[in-house]
């Protein structure tokens, strides 16, 4: 799927005509009551719903379950954009809302970012897009090398809110719970619609939660022959696979990918739970046939829209899509964000020890032993925090510290820079950093257990929309529905006391799915890591690694210093530590590849040591 939106002026048709859009040469195209170009772009019949009422049309893109006929009611009683707000809540799922009301256009996507918005102007006008390159190459942006400094700290880019800007120059994302509106002379600006809820609601029988989680699926499930699923062994998706088989939906197809070594017990619990789903088909693919992570490397992204995330295992996606589409699948579903969701961390019992300290007591004792902290480490971690700006002017002092595991976590992941990043570009991301610290940022939610949530569900949703720009070479889109709005706010609402249990790993989705997972299954307390596989597929490419860090952009640019890169990628480290600045890297100079013409190099950023 790739769209553009135009207002209803008559510069949009102009600035429909600048460029062509790659891959379009006969797009579909709706139109404003007026008889203007509104919508054009491809997308399948079962990706779109779209209702009129009068002068007014509303379309949803994407994986939307509600009924036509209820949302043309809806649409009836609508007179301003701002009554959009409601409407946006009636369907499940995860789409873009794009409305035409008597010449106004409202735009906005998910606040997961599965499904973004950008927008820049464009003749005069403001003109919005699913994609930041087709804006681009209509006014000619160029890449903003300020922004590639930014996405080199890892483990996940800039923190809040640089993380909102584009790495092109000129374009524009509404900010989480924006959305864009364009008025009838084609000016746009973005206003919000949605904020968190408070985490005052009983989990009770966690019915609420569960006709969310039905709900997402059932969206993704809806008129499809068959849809797949992983099935890895966690709790999370084999939850989904359970959600997805009682819905009674599309037929069930899982895929687990075995681990390489041989070690470590999901596979055990990716059969049990196969045994107990008799009416689905399951896949288990070997190490043998399983891509290696950082494989194929050379590979040029399908996308151009800035550097991948999590770009190691592209590979994987890849085959991903492809195995899936062979079994007549078109969307996976993933348990991507599960962990972020309801697994409750230090941020919780920070929030909970405000609330009600009684409860927490008990809990905060269980962390402290877990992760054998002195008393000291566990009354700072948790003592009165600072404000979101007081929080974000730390990490500019502590952007080259050492990470430290298991230390806890403040507002986000705090940010690092990599070791072989040049001096100046170091200087850079600390100029953009205090300056958005000058700007007195609000965070997402009032409680930093609430922000952190929201934020890193921004992670994981982004994550999705790039894997279905891998996948759709083979017709297959992914999906994450613990991401979907309606999920988000149906586990923030939730109390925290609720949201923490000594005895289950992960008490507000095992009160929720309890009768729908088998109860062996949703008590699972622990799970695998990944870091076997990463260390095979460094293992196994390290030559094709080594050759890359030779000869980069980055390092032509004045970002990376190559024979510092090449001494982390050359050594041997206790854990995954020292390699984990390596994928926003990768990912960078990957993407820069993509985009450069060649035999040539973006310009170098200007530093201002402040």
């Amino acid at each position: 799927m790739e769209f553009v939106v135009l207002p209803d002026h008559p510069a949009g048709a102009e600035a429909l005509a600048l460029a062509p859009t790659p891959g379009l040469p006969r797009p579909r195209v709706i139109e404003h009551h007026s008889g203007r170009p509104w919508l054009v772009g491809d997308w399948r019949d079962d990706e779109i719903v779209s209702v009129s009422a009068g002068p007014r049309r509303v379309v949803l893109l994407g994986c939307a379950s509600v009924r036509p006929d209820a949302l043309a009611a809806r649409l009836g009683r609508v007179r301003t954009l701002a009554d959009l707000d409601d409407l946006a809540r009636l369907a499940a799922g995860s789409f873009h809302l794009v409305a035409s009301l008597d010449g106004d256009v409202r735009v906005q996507g998910t606040l997961s970012t599965a499904c973004q918005v950008f927008h820049t102007t464009v003749a005069g006008v403001t003109m919005a897009a699913d994609r930041p390159e087709t804006l681009a190459d209509r006014v000619g942006a160029g890449v903003d090398e300020e922004r590639v400094a930014l996405e080199l700290l890892s483990p996940f880019g800039p923190p809040w809110p640089l993380s909102e800007r584009s790495v092109w120059r000129g374009v524009r994302s509404p900010r989480i719970g924006h959305c864009l509106e364009i008025d009838r002379n084609g000016v746009g600006r973005t206003r919000r619609w949605w904020t968190p809820p408070a985490p005052e609601r009983p989990l009770g029988d966690g019915a609420f939660v569960r006709e969310a989680l039905f709900d997402a699926v059932a969206a993704r499930s809806a008129g499809q022959p068959v849809v797949s699923a992983d099935l890895s062994g966690g709790l999370d998706s084999t939850s989904l696979c359970f959600v997805a088989d009682a819905s009674g939906g599309a037929p069930l197809v899982t895929l687990h990918y075995e681990a390489h070594g041989g070690r470590g017990e999901d596979l055990a619990w990716a059969r049990r739970a196969a045994a107990e789903l008799p009416r689905a088909d399951h896949v288990v693919v070997p190490p043998a046939e399983t891509p290696d992570w950082y494989a194929p490397f050379a590979h040029t992204p399908h996308d151009r829209e800035g550097p991948l995330m999590f770009v190691r295992a592209r590979a994987t996606v890849e085959h991903q899509a492809a195995l899936v589409s062979s079994w007549g699948a078109r969307r996976h579903l993933q348990g991507v964000g599960g962990d972020e969701l309801f697994l409750p961390g230090v941020m919780c019992l920070h929030g909970l020890i405000r609330r009600a300290p009684s409860a927490a007591l008990p809990h905060v004792r269980a962390l402290r032993s877990r992760r054998r902290w002195s008393l000291a480490t566990t009354m700072r971690t948790l003592a009165s925090a600072p404000s979101y700006p007081r929080w974000l002017s730390t990490q500019v002092d502590g952007l080259a510290a050492e990470r430290a595991w298991g230390s806890g976590a403040y507002w986000e992941i705090s940010p690092k820079l990599p070791p072989w990043i040049t001096p100046d570009a170091a200087a850079t991301v600390r100029r953009l950093l205090r300056e958005a610290v000058a700007a007195g940022p609000e965070p997402l939610a009032a409680l930093p257990v609430q922000h952190e949530m929201i934020w890193i569900n921004r992670v994981n949703g982004s994550a999705m929309r790039r894997n279905s720009r891998i996948g759709a070479h083979a017709g297959v889109t992914f999906h994450a529905p613990y991401t979907d709005d309606r999920v988000l706010e149906a586990v923030l609402s939730v109390r925290l006391a609720d949201r923490v249990a000594p005895e289950r790993l992960k008490p507000v989705l095992a009160r929720a799915l309890d009768g729908v997972v088998p109860a062996g299954i949703l008590h699972r307390t622990g799970k695998d890591d990944a870091s076997p596989t990463l260390y095979a597929g460094l293992r196994r490419r390290r030559g094709e690694l080594l050759d890359f860090a030779g000869d980069t952009l980055l390092a032509r640019m004045g970002l990376i210093d190559a024979a510092a890169l090449r001494r982390v990628l050359i050594g041997t480290h206790a854990d995954t530590r020292p390699l984990m600045p390596f994928d926003p890297t990768l990912a960078c100079e990957l993407w820069l590849r993509a985009v450069s013409p060649a035999g040539t190099t973006a310009a170098t950023p200007t530093s201002r040591t402040t």
